[in-house]
C-alpha cells in the first residue's frame, strides 16, 4: 500500500489522482461522521457514518488510526488495506500505519517550498487568512512531529506525472522484491 503524507498543497491529492488514473490504483477510502458535500459519493470520497456508528467501529478496534478534527471524526479502516491502494494522511496517521510494520507498505513525504505551496493555495482559491493559517499550522505540524517515510520527495519543480512515475516504480520494485 502507498501512504502519502505531506503539508498542504504538497501535491498528495493530485499524485493520489495520477496514481489511480494512470497506474490504477484504488484511492484507500476513508470514513468521516461530516456531511457529505454535494458531488461526493459515498464509498469513492469517504464512508459516510454517523457518529455512534463510528464510535462503535472505535470500540470494535475497526480503525488503523482515527482523529477528530472540527467536530468530525475521521478514521482509516482496517479493511481497506490492499496492496493496490494509495492513501494520504497526516504525521500521526503514518505514525500508526507504521507500527503495523507490514513490510507491504511503502511511505512518501511529499515536501514543496512554501512559496509553491502559497501560490497553489492561491489558485485553488483558498483565502490569504486560510493560507497563513494553513502554513503556520503545516510548519509546526510537519517541522515537529514528522515521522519515518520510505522516500521524501521534493515536489517544487516535478511535475505530478513525474512523481506518481517515481512512486510506481519504487513501490513496484518493492513488492516485486517481497514476491
Amino acid at each position: 500500500m502507498i501512504i502519502l503524507v505531506g503539508a498542504s498543497a504538497s501535491g498528495k491529492t493530485e499524485v493520489c489522482k495520477e496514481l489511480c488514473k494512470t497506474y490504477h490504483y484504488k484511492k484507500f477510502v476513508t470514513t468521516t461522521t461530516r456531511e457529505k458535500r454535494v458531488n461526493e459519493v459515498d464509498g469513492v470520497d469517504y464512508f459516510f457514518v454517523d457518529k455512534d456508528k463510528f464510535i462503535e467501529k472505535i470500540k470494535n478496534n475497526d480503525f488503523i488510526e482515527y482523529t477528530k478534527y472540527d467536530g468530525n471524526y475521521y478514521g482509516s479502516e482496517k479493511k481497506e488495506i490492499n496492496d493496490n491502494s494509495v492513501i494520504i494522511v497526516d504525521p500521526l496517521g503514518l505514525k500508526a500505519f507504521n507500527t503495523i510494520k507490514n513490510k507491504r507498505f511503502i511511505s512518501y513525504y511529499l515536501e514543496c517550498d512554501d512559496n509553491v505551496r502559497k501560490e497553489r493555495m492561491i489558485k485553488r482559491g483558498d483565502s490569504i487568512e486560510k493560507i497563513n493559517e494553513r502554513l503556520k499550522f503545516d510548519k509546526e505540524k510537519f517541522n515537529l512531529n514528522l515521522v519515518n517515510t520510505t522516500y521524501q520527495i521534493n515536489t517544487t519543480n516535478k511535475s505530478i506525472k513525474e512523481i506518481a512515475c517515481f512512486i510506481n516504480k519504487t513501490y513496484k520494485t518493492m513488492l516485486s522484491s517481497l514476491n
